[in-house]
């Protein structure tokens, strides 16, 4: 089972970056118990993490998460905004 400094240092070895994003980070501040974890991949492609991480599960087509021991990664993605024209 990958501990999650490992999944950071394959990450890292690859030209990526491994952030721990929302509810952990709200909580630190807040000096709460930190009882989920949700991470952020910078610097790498979806094909490239499920080379990295085979094992890793896949959920959504357009914005992608993937699961590894029951932790989130999700790749960072540009927000797309569409103009509705009436």
């Amino acid at each position: 089972m990958l501990e999650i400094l490992e999944i950071a240092n394959k990450i890292k070895n690859e030209g990526g970056t491994l952030y721990l994003v929302g509810g952990a980070i709200r909580n630190k501040f807040l000096n709460l118990p930190i009882t989920d974890e949700d991470y952020c991949i910078t610097g790498l492609t979806k094909e490239k993490f499920q080379a990295i991480f085979p094992e890793a599960k896949v959920q959504g087509k357009d914005f992608p998460v993937f699961t590894i021991n029951n932790t989130e990664f999700a790749l960072a993605r540009k927000e797309r905004k569409s103009r509705n024209r009436s």
